[in-house]
C-alpha cells in the first residue's frame, strides 16, 4: 500500500487514486470536448454514453494508440481505429456503430487532442498544377453540424414511405475492405495466364460479389419502410428481399434522395491561394486514416 505524506493535502478521491496507483493522477486527462454532429442520434442502445450537454470528452492518444495507428494491418481491417476511439473517447462503447455523420468529427477531435489544432496540408492548384503546402486549422471543421431532420423526412415510392439513416462505421469499413479486395482480384485475373472463358467467369464472380455489397449498403441505409396500409417494416432481411426484387426506379429514387441529403451536409473545404500563380481556390479537405495520424508528431 502506498502511503501519502502527512504534509501533502489531497481530497479523499485523490488519496484513493494514489493508493491504487501513485501514477494515476499523472495519466492522460480529457484534452477537449466535442459535440457530435448527429447529437447522439442513430446510435444503437448501449453503444454511447451521452452526457446531458451532449459533449463527449476526448483524451490524447496513448503510447499503445500511437503504435496501433502506425500498424498498417490494424488500420486496414478497422480494428485499430475502433481500439483508438474506445481508448480516446471512453463514452463511445461501440465504435463500430458510429454513424457516418460523426466519424470525421471524432477522428479530427482525437487528432487535435493528441497533436494540436493545426495540420500540414498539400493541395494542387487547378490553374497551374503547383503543389501548395500550407497549414490548416482543424478547429474549422469541428463546429459543423448536420441537420438531422433531413433523415426524418421520408421519400415516397408507390405509396410507401421510405425512411433512411446514415450508415455506420462497420458498414463503411466492410465496403472499403471489399472494394480493395475486389480491385486486387481484378488485377490478378487480368495478369493471370487464363483462357478468355475462365477470365470471363472470374470477372462475373467478382462483379456479383460487388453487386451484393452494394445491395447490402443500400439496405443498411434504410431505417424502415411504411406501407400504404400502415405496416412498419424494419426487419433487415425483409428490406433486403424488397431491395433485391424492386424495380430499378426504386434505386433511382433512393439515389436522388440520398444526393439531396448529401447537399444538406456541410462540406469540408479549404480556401487557399497558390504560392506560384496567386490563384485563389477552394479544395475539399480529405484524409485517410493511414496518414492522418501516422507520424503526426
Amino acid at each position: 500500500m502506498v502511503e501519502v505524506p502527512e504534509n501533502y493535502s489531497m481530497n479523499p478521491e485523490q488519496v484513493a487514486q494514489v493508493q491504487s496507483n501513485p501514477l494515476q493522477r499523472y495519466m492522460r486527462q480529457p484534452a477537449i470536448y466535442i459535440k457530435l454532429p448527429s447529437n447522439g442520434l442513430y446510435y444503437p442502445p448501449g453503444s454511447i454514453d451521452l452526457p446531458q450537454n451532449k459533449e463527449i470528452p476526448v483524451m490524447p492518444m496513448s503510447t499503445r494508440d500511437e503504435i496501433t495507428v502506425n500498424t498498417p494491418d490494424a488500420l486496414m481491417n478497422g480494428q485499430g481505429v475502433v481500439d483508438m476511439i474506445h481508448s480516446c473517447c471512453p463514452n463511445i462503447k461501440n465504435a463500430w456503430s458510429i454513424p457516418a455523420t460523426d466519424l470525421d468529427t471524432i477522428l479530427i477531435g482525437i487528432r487535435i487532442a493528441s497533436y494540436g489544432e493545426t495540420m500540414d496540408y498539400t493541395s494542387t492548384c487547378p490553374k497551374c498544377d503547383n503543389a501548395d503546402n500550407y497549414e490548416i486549422d482543424l478547429r474549422n471543421f469541428m463546429d459543423m453540424t448536420v441537420d438531422t431532420t433531413v433523415y426524418s423526412k421520408p421519400f415516397d415510392y408507390k405509396g410507401m414511405k421510405v425512411f433512411v439513416q446514415p450508415i455506420d462505421y462497420e458498414t463503411i469499413n466492410k465496403q472499403n475492405l471489399e472494394q480493395f479486395e475486389q480491385q486486387r482480384l481484378v488485377a490478378m485475373v487480368n495478369n493471370a495466364d487464363l483462357t478468355a472463358e475462365d477470365k470471363q467467369r472470374r470477372f462475373a464472380e467478382i462483379f456479383t460479389t460487388m453487386t451484393n455489397y452494394t445491395v447490402a449498403s443500400i439496405v443498411g441505409s434504410i431505417e424502415k419502410i411504411v406501407t400504404p396500409e400502415g405496416v412498419i417494416v424494419q426487419n433487415q432481411a425483409q428490406i433486403s428481399d424488397f431491395v433485391k426484387n424492386s424495380e430499378r426506379q426504386f434505386y433511382e429514387a433512393l439515389k436522388k434522395y440520398m444526393d439531396e441529403i448529401a447537399k444538406a451536409i456541410p462540406s469540408k473545404n479549404v480556401t487557399t491561394t497558390c504560392a506560384e500563380c496567386k490563384e485563389k481556390y477552394e479544395t475539399p479537405f480529405t484524409f485517410d486514416q493511414a496518414n492522418f495520424f501516422a507520424f503526426a508528431s
